[in-house]
């Protein structure tokens, strides 16, 4: 039978940020109008987790995931209320180890931006108003060819220390950079995580480097549609789900 991998959309800030040449921001108005697009198309927006249940049950048709990588304080102040207006949800895949401070990781462009990260409280605000909440690492590092020590720090004591802050399992976790490789993976597994998120390189096509569409501000009306469409002609399952 030929199935195809639901779209899944990645985002990082729903903010006004000049110059933005890494292009992780999406502009609020921008933002509403590609959820309103996705609205008349009969397609609604939902966390990993519900679209990993619904993709097991086979009843992920007119689902798309959607994603914001780093967990910006944004996401909470301006994004869910534009989801709550039009039903959606999301996941929020966070830095545990950076927390209420910002984004100083490495950045492919300057200048580097600054943006501020959600707090652990506000972690819980958003678990409280629906969305999930997933790990993306300790301190975003790049895990492909990374030794055992420093994967076992930045998935599993990441997850370990995520579920700690909101009291509950975490049941997902976004690869770095879309850097990943067959040990990354595994150390996901070992972590008890559910699914991951990656971007382009899949080492084993499945639900542990799932594909994802980038999203930013350059994706006016015509270019977030032809990227959906463009990704519905391939993204067939070569593999169990699971």
């Amino acid at each position: 039978m030929s199935l195809r991998w639901p779209r899944v959309l990645m985002y990082h800030a729903i903010a006004t940020l000049a110059p933005d040449p890494n292009k992780l921001c999406t502009v609020p108005d921008r933002f509403e109008a590609q959820r309103s697009y996705l609205k008349q198309c009969h397609m609604r927006e939902v966390s990993m987790q519900e679209l990993n249940r619904a993709m097991n049950m086979n009843r992920a048709r007119g689902l798309v995931g959607f994603t914001f990588n780093d967990g910006c304080k944004d996401v909470l102040d301006t994004a869910m209320p534009v989801l709550k207006k039009f039903g959606f949800s999301a996941t929020v895949f966070v830095v545990v180890g950076r927390l209420g401070k910002e984004n100083d990781w490495q950045h492919t462009y300057s200048p580097k931006p600054r943006i501020k990260l959600l707090e652990a409280k506000e972690l819980r605000e958003v678990v409280i108003r629906g969305m999930e909440v997933g790990s993306h690492s300790m301190t975003h590092a790049n895990l492909r060819g990374a030794e055992p020590e420093l994967l076992t720090r930045e998935v599993e004591t990441s997850c370990r220390m995520l579920s700690t802050v909101l009291r509950e399992a975490v049941q997902g976790f976004c690869f770095l950079y879309g850097c990943l490789d067959e040990e990354a993976v595994q150390a996901v597994r070992r972590a008890g995580s559910a699914y991951a998120c990656g971007w382009m390189t899949r080492p084993e096509r499945n639900v542990y480097d799932w594909p994802r569409i980038p999203v930013s501000d350059r994706d006016n009306a015509v270019r977030f549609a032809l990227k959906l469409e463009t990704y519905a002609q391939h993204s067939k399952v070569s593999r169990r789900y699971t």
